[in-house]
């Protein structure tokens, strides 16, 4: 059981987040925390949190005063159990912050996760209301604040506000047809691929518009979500790079980048129909591929282009000493990227002008990644390094050229035109780290300011190009509009405090355009028959 806190142990998330609401704090002895403002009024606080709540909001000053003198502000640390299954339910528990699992077990087997809450709500109304003990055992997975109401009062008041009764009866039903949902997926068999995606879009809530991306942040670790969804985290892991290899997020540690047009079947000319990963019929076994679909091809060959640059932008954050550690993640997996997507194009049956190209991009590949990911990141050898990076460049932009030549529709070349776009996000962000050590801003702007134009040039001609497609316009909108913020950021700054300051802002911007550009480049891929 958790245990009782005075109010001066209270942890300074906890104090920062109820003091931005302007509330002291307060402790009887009895109460694990209580909050309140400095004056003659102990539970305005609460008052407050429960008005904000949607479950609780518009609740006649009656009710609402009575629930409120009977609640407590609660917080837990990672890992602490709110409650256990088998004791005595003495509280309601509503999450203002934080997530919290929800698990059960059989004797002899380990516990089985029910419920992940990630969102402001009343946690597990159904055994709230269903009996006196709790049939399930609540932990935070993160730090929490929770606001703790006597399930007595909680229950006289639901028997006397019919409003509050129906909006509790709506959630109640609300997690019922999600169960079903739920259970209905696993009877038809939806992938996990497809539950993956499911989970993701429900954390993210509102969809947002037609472009542009939604970030979810995984608060449980991986293998709590897997189990949550009845999967092994190899599984969920597999999942969710199925998902990124079909465009449909971007993942960034925790972080998730849902893309919203992505999210559109357009494959299949249906743009009002979101992509689904339905399992193939008993029988149907997958074959190994040996060709690739033309769209599929173009984009894998100019992937290497942009990764080439994207693995010198690491290795010069590493030179520069700006977030090191990140930058080594960064480059090991850029360095697998790149050698998984050799190897599905040397296995692919290619035409022997393409096979050429691609052997060109393997003969400079291993002394690029000996520079790159093996050898100490010596500012000394930025000039060199910046040398490699433009050959291999010019190398993998062949191979993407013939590749778009072997595609003969002209909807392959604004794969490849999307495609350069994408790399170029990313040369620019590359000479801009580089002129530091190359130079000077004199001798790096003409190759930005080239690049810069080109990128323009091909924003004009896919904006033309796709105009009757909504969900393409859309996109590049927010692409045009994502430019801009790239491009304004480039430009010294008299309020960034330092170099260092000013190339976090850049690569944040590079990286938000890149996810932006790259969800384009998968769009115009679905479109080359």
């Amino acid at each position: 059981m958790p245990t009782r806190h005075e109010p001066h142990q209270l942890s300074d998330a906890g104090q920062a987040w109820l003091h931005c609401l302007g509330w002291g704090l307060s402790c009887p002895a009895k109460d694990r925390l209580t909050v309140k403002v400095p004056s003659t009024d102990p539970y305005r606080a609460q008052r407050q949190l429960l008005s904000g709540c949607p479950l609780f909001a518009c609740l006649p000053a009656k009710h609402l005063e009575m629930l409120s003198q009977a609640s407590r502000v609660l917080e837990l640390v990672a890992n602490e159990e709110l409650f256990r299954a088998g004791t005595t339910i003495r509280a309601a528990h509503l999450l203002l912050r934080g997530s919290i699992k929800r698990s059960s077990a059989v004797t002899g087997q380990a516990p089985t996760i029910i419920e992940l809450i990630e969102s402001p709500q009343l946690l597990g109304p159904g055994e709230l209301f269903a009996g006196t003990r709790h049939t399930s055992t609540a932990t935070a997975i993160s730090p929490c604040l929770l606001l703790a109401i006597d399930s007595q009062r909680l229950r006289q008041v639901v028997r006397q506000d019919s409003e509050l009764s129906w909006r509790l009866l709506g959630d109640l039903a609300r997690r019922q047809c999600a169960l079903e949902d739920d259970a209905s997926g696993h009877r038809t068999g939806l992938t996990g691929t497809q539950r993956t995606l499911d989970y993701l879009l429900e954390l993210a809530g509102d969809p947002g518009g037609l472009a542009g991306e939604t970030t979810v942040l995984l608060k449980a670790a991986k293998k709590t979500i897997a189990a949550h969804m009845g999967m092994t985290p190899e599984s969920f892991s597999r999942s969710l790079r199925e998902l990124s290899d079909n465009g449909v997020i971007v993942v960034d540690g925790r972080h998730v980048h849902i893309q919203r047009a992505a999210l559109l079947d357009t494959a299949t000319g249906d743009s009002t129909r979101r992509l689904s990963f339905s399992r193939k019929p008993r029988g149907e076994r997958a074959s190994p591929a040996r060709s690739l679909a033309p769209g599929a091809l173009i984009n894998a060959c100019g992937r290497l282009r942009m990764l080439s640059q994207r693995m010198a932008i690491a290795w010069g954050l590493l030179a520069s000493d700006i977030a090191p550690s990140q930058a080594r993640v960064r480059l090991r997996q850029l360095e697998g990227e790149f050698e998984r997507i050799l190897a599905r194009l040397s296995a692919a049956d290619l035409p022997p002008a393409l096979s050429g190209h691609l052997q060109g991009v393997a003969d400079l590949w291993p002394a690029y990644r000996a520079t790159v990911i093996e050898a100490v990141a010596d500012p000394a050898d930025a000039p060199q390094l910046l040398a490699m990076s433009e050959d291999i460049l010019a190398a993998t932009d062949r191979l993407t050229g013939q590749a778009e030549q072997a595609a003969r529709t002209p909807a392959g070349r604004t794969v490849n035109i999307a495609g350069r776009n994408r790399m170029l996000s990313q040369r620019i962000g590359k000479f801009f780290l580089f002129a530091h050590w190359s130079g000077g801003d004199a001798a790096i702007r003409p190759h930005i300011e080239a690049c810069a134009q080109e990128f323009e040039d091909n924003l004009e001609q896919l904006r033309q190009s796709g105009r009757k497609q909504p969900e393409l316009a859309a996109q590049l909108q927010e692409v045009a509009s994502q430019w801009q913020k790239f491009h304004h950021a480039l430009a010294p700054n008299l309020s960034r405090p330092g170099r260092a300051a000013h190339v976090r802002t850049v690569m944040a911007e590079g990286d938000r355009l890149l996810r932006h550009v790259d969800t384009t480049v998968k769009l115009y891929e679905r479109l080359v028959k």
